[in-house]
């Protein structure tokens, strides 16, 4: 399996559980289907291959255009995910 891949699914999938259980529906409702498709992704992975990720599956099958755009959409997702937390944090501290 590759380095990045589980590291990415659970943590992901402990920030969606945690946000649930904290009740912070919103952001729960917008890591559940990015988290629901990393978990999809790694369990539809072909016995033969490397991971999700193969190499030779990506430049064989000219999958590589499709990969960019969704680590591009990822890289959005994230961005956003970031300044959403950060915001929120920073709100919590004036608060208090």
């Amino acid at each position: 399996m590759e380095t990045w891949v589980i590291p990415e699914v659970v943590g992901h999938t402990i920030i969606t559980v945690l946000m649930l259980i904290s009740l912070h529906w919103f952001i729960f409702l917008l890591n559940l289907p990015v988290a629901t498709w990393n978990i999809y992704r790694l369990i539809m992975v072909p016995s033969g291959n490397m991971g999700v990720f193969d190499p030779t599956e990506i430049h064989n099958r000219g999958q590589l255009k499709s990969h960019m755009k969704e680590a591009m959409i990822k890289l959005g997702f994230h961005l956003l995910c970031f300044f959403m937390y950060l915001y929120s944090m920073i709100l919590a501290l004036i608060n208090d």
